[in-house]
This record gives structure tokens, sequence and C-alpha cells, in this order.
């Protein structure tokens, strides 16, 4: 006999479930909390999630122009803006994949940010119609294959839900 699938609202211990009133949610460790947004007026977003005195952080990103391809869209429009912001390197190859059934791509790399090298993997999915959003854990590059880090990310990508168009 299976075992049964867990409920997809079943949360880590120590988890709570953050909906977002721009349409979407996530499960963040319970001290987290939206540390900034960025919007531009063709209605993209960006929201950061941390805690202070974590040097962690999730970015959830939101576009309405990204390309038909999620590996171009990290490969032409993300990594340039990577590389002008100096001591960018990608990790490996931009892997196409799928996620909750949709064309997906996942890339990793390292960067300096006021002298700490982080590291971050990033999972951008297409929703279709010009739509789409990635997801960006980013930690110090030391702690990278910290068990932590390794369930944390694990929860953001089992939890986020997009709100039904």
């Amino acid at each position: 006999m299976p075992a049964p699938r867990p409920d997809a609202d079943d949360l880590p211990a120590g988890f709570r479930r953050y909906t977002a009133p721009e349409g979407f949610s996530v499960a963040l460790p319970g001290n987290w909390r939206r540390l900034d947004t960025s919007r531009v007026p063709d209605g993209a977003y960006r929201v950061v999630f941390g805690a202070s005195g974590d040097p962690r952080t999730l970015a959830v990103t939101y576009s309405e122009r990204a390309g038909a391809d999620p590996v171009a869209v990290w490969r032409d429009d993300v990594e340039p803006e990577l590389e002008r912001s100096g001591g960018y390197r990608r990790i490996g190859e931009i892997r196409a994949t799928t996620y909750r059934g949709r064309e997906a791509a996942d890339m990793q790399w390292v960067a300096h940010d006021d002298g700490d090298r982080l590291r971050t993997f990033g999972r951008g999915f297409l929703l279709g119609g010009g739509r789409s959003f990635s997801l960006r854990w980013t930690t110090p590059a030391a702690d990278w294959d910290d068990s932590g880090n390794e369930r944390a990310l694990a929860a953001f990508l089992q939890s986020f839900r997009e709100a039904a168009a």
C-alpha cells in the first residue's frame, strides 16, 4: 500500500505560510518577514524575505514580459545583469526542468555583496501569456551545504503557490 501523500499545506516545523497581497504564498521560517519590495510600472515586482541578523534571503520575482523559454530568460535577461554587478560566476549550466507541471529552469551562481561571497539558487518558471515567477534562495557560500539551508530551500520550492489567474 502506498504511503499517504502529505497535504500540500503541511509545513516543516518552524515554518509558517505567508500570503502576499501580490498574489502568491510561500512557507517562511517563523522569524522571517518581508524585508523589501521593488516594483516597476509594467507590473513586475520583487519581494525579498529574511530575518534581522540572518544573511540568508528568499527573493520572489514576478514578470509579465518573460520569453517563451525559461533557460533563455536566465541566460539572456538575468545573467547579463548579474555579470555587470561584478564578482559573478555561474555554477554549472542553466538546467531546463519542470515545476508544478510548468516549463522551468534552474540556475546557480556565486557573487560578492559588500565583500561577502554569496551563493544563489534560482528557479524561474513560466505561467503563460508572458508571465513568470522566479524564486531565488541566497545564502553565504560557505554555508551552502548546511542541512538547515537545504531544508529551507526544499520548503520554499514545495510550498510556493501563485494565485489563480
